[in-house]
């Protein structure tokens, strides 16, 4: 069942990194008769392997599963494109996904100015009341992931501390922080956790330099909540340095094959269909905000079972199963 939350008066968003199938050509609608039309706009270019690809992997299950006609549009992060398209959508659906942060100006506009379209903002939440806001409980999920760092070993042996890789200093990822230390601190109370942050989402050069500077330090397992600089953690690993990258969004493990321990996925695909659902039941709400976590389709995590053997992968489970019953609380500086 979705959870309604309070939204915030100030903008909140994530740049974040997800996988999934590219939809087909950006533009072009298809599916069945019967079912509702929606678009899925995203504010670059599908094929970035990462979230914006999380969000195009919506379509087929849309299709599928709500017979829906489905459009995707793509602003390549040209700001005059944004608005334009956003219009096209909405005259062309009733329902349209917007999927990242920069077009947030046009889309406020936009969704103003057409009332017989329903906006969904994904990864954030969106102030004004003419737009549903989704976000997702960062902290929660990066609490999984510092749990998985608190229990991979290096040669049978337990290190001393951690890696957490952060883009910028951001509000977003220092939600992703405090998850990732409660997630350590509560399986190896006695592991250090050494964040560092890159400055920014695309240098994966200086995100592997920063990878292997944590190694040195006795760092085994490293996890980057960076975009694409934390591509550079998992170079690291592929090229021979003794680390053990965590992929977030995505299962990140063909990145550096047999070096990676899991992945904590970010569902966007999941959480669209769930609110297309909802939509289509008449139940979504202009204005409406939701939260997603790893009981409701938020976040689920992945292991290696060649590296996270079965007793480990239990246990994990088990602080999983704590956390969406609500016995074991996360605590999450940017959730109201």
């Amino acid at each position: 069942m979705l959870k309604p939350i309070i939204c915030a008066a100030a903008l909140l968003f994530a740049v974040t990194a997800c996988g999934g199938a590219a939809p087909n050509t950006p533009g072009t609608p298809s599916g069945g008769a019967g079912g509702p039309s929606i678009g899925i706009f995203v504010d670059n270019a599908f094929g970035d392997g990462d979230f914006l690809d999380q969000g195009g992997a919506a379509k087929a299950a849309l299709e599928a599963q709500l017979h829906a006609r489905v459009s995707t549009y793509e602003g390549r992060l040209e700001a005059q494109n944004f608005e334009p398209l956003l219009r096209d959508a909405a005259k062309t659906n009733t329902l349209v996904f917007v999927l990242g942060f920069e077009a947030i100006d046009a889309l406020k506009k936009v969704a103003k100015d057409t009332p017989g379209t329903t906006f969904v903002f994904v990864d954030g939440v969106v102030d004004g009341g003419d737009v549903v806001s989704a976000q997702f409980r960062t902290a929660e999920g990066c609490f999984m992931a510092g749990a998985l760092a608190a229990t991979t070993r290096e040669n049978g042996q337990q290190p001393v501390a951690t890696g957490f890789i952060g883009g910028v200093d951001a509000p977003v990822v220092r939600r992703c922080q405090a998850g990732y230390n409660q997630g350590v601190a509560k399986l190896a109370p006695g592991m250090r956790v050494l964040p560092q942050f890159v400055g920014s989402f695309t240098d994966p050069a200086k995100g592997k330099e920063i990878a292997l500077s944590l190694a040195e330090q006795g760092a085994y397992a490293v996890f980057s909540y960076a975009g694409l600089s934390g591509a550079g953690g998992f170079d690291a690993a592929k090229s021979g340095a003794p680390i053990a990258p965590i992929g977030v969004v995505a299962d990140k493990s063909p990145l550096a094959p047999g070096k990676v321990p899991g992945s904590l996925i970010m569902q966007v695909d999941s959480v669209m269909l769930t609110l297309a659902g909802s939509f289509q039941g008449g139940q979504l709400k202009k204005g409406s905000s939701f939260a997603f976590g790893l009981n409701d389709g938020g976040w689920r995590m992945v292991y290696d079972p060649a590296l996270v053997d079965p007793a480990t992968q239990a246990r994990l489970a088990d602080v999983q199963k704590q956390i969406e019953s609500g016995a074991l609380k996360v605590t999450d500086p940017g959730m109201g």
